[in-house]
């Protein structure tokens, strides 16, 4: 990982810690929005952003049938990226609306929220 952070992924940190929570895709039938990366085709990403915004926006043609949906910022941390871990999923964080931006390892993420809480 880079030892700068993209500003994306920084305004990720920022506005979770601020907020209290993330924002996901999701559909009516409750499953959520998962895609093959934009950087190593062998592992698959799952989507989230700092605002309701910015989610709802990439909200359109294939991705039509999902709606931003709020996840608490703790149990995020504490649930969802060690489970993504585990699934061998990478975050994809804030991407714009053409779904490219910043993927990271779950784990790393976790550390990087952990660091801005000290």
């Amino acid at each position: 990982m880079c030892e700068r952070l993209s500003a994306r992924l920084n305004q990720f940190i920022r506005q979770g810690l601020v907020s209290g929570c993330v924002w996901g895709l999701r559909t009516a039938a409750g499953d959520w929005s998962v895609t093959e990366s934009n950087v190593n085709s062998t592992f698959e990403v799952m989507p989230f952003w700092s605002s309701e915004y910015e989610a709802e926006k990439v909200c359109h043609q294939e991705w039509r049938l999902y709606s931003a949906t709020p996840i608490d910022l703790e149990e995020f941390l504490e649930d969802w990226l060690p489970g993504m871990d585990q699934d061998y999923l990478q975050v994809g964080v804030n991407w714009c609306l053409d779904l490219q931006g910043d993927e990271i390892a779950p784990l790393d993420l976790m550390e990087l929220f952990a660091s801005k809480l000290d």
